[in-house]
């Protein structure tokens, strides 16, 4: 059994449920080593010009972002996601990298999907209707959650430089 880091739509509550989610199997994290940014493109969501960006990770030792983590995973659902985060490979994280938002307990045995670097892009922007529904699911979240997405979320600016949203 895995656990399962989500970090871009899959925040949002409506989305957990379309994934057939129980909320009790959801926790608060934070993630260690990695940057969170909109620079993957996407494998079945609509795009429009330039504003095409989904989220995805990259690695960065002295960053963070915050996400959840969906606790006791089985194979049959992970084949499932497989198929969701096409455009991701799943990613085994180094145990001591997550860690709970409510006391800093380490959760070990943790996945995640990072973007497959030929899915991703330096030359594009947010995906306005996703980027919605990634703030929204935020917000789900309670205040510090929502305040510490922005401060740890990116987005390309198209002159090489990544800039906070």
């Amino acid at each position: 059994m895995y656990n399962q880091i989500v970090y871009g739509s899959l925040l949002h509550v409506d989305e957990l449920k379309k994934q057939n989610i129980d909320p009790s199997r959801v926790d608060l994290v934070k993630v260690k080593g990695f940057k969170r940014v909109f620079n993957q493109l996407p494998s079945w969501r609509k795009v429009d010009g330039i504003k095409k960006a989904v989220m995805n990770i990259e690695k960065d030792e002295n960053s963070w972002f915050n996400a959840l983590v969906i606790k006791d995973i089985d194979e049959a659902y992970l084949q499932d996601l497989d198929h969701r985060e096409r455009g991701y490979n799943r990613t085994v994280l180094e145990d001591g990298s997550v860690t709970l938002y409510s006391d800093g307990t380490v959760i070990k045995n943790c996945i995640v999907y990072k973007g497959k670097e030929d899915k991703q892009s330096h030359e594009i922007l947010p995906n306005p209707d996703y980027f919605i529904i990634c703030k929204d699911g935020a917000k789900c979240h309670g205040k510090e959650f929502f305040e510490d997405y922005l401060k740890t979320t990116y987005k390309n600016n198209l002159d090489g430089k990544i800039e906070l949203i």
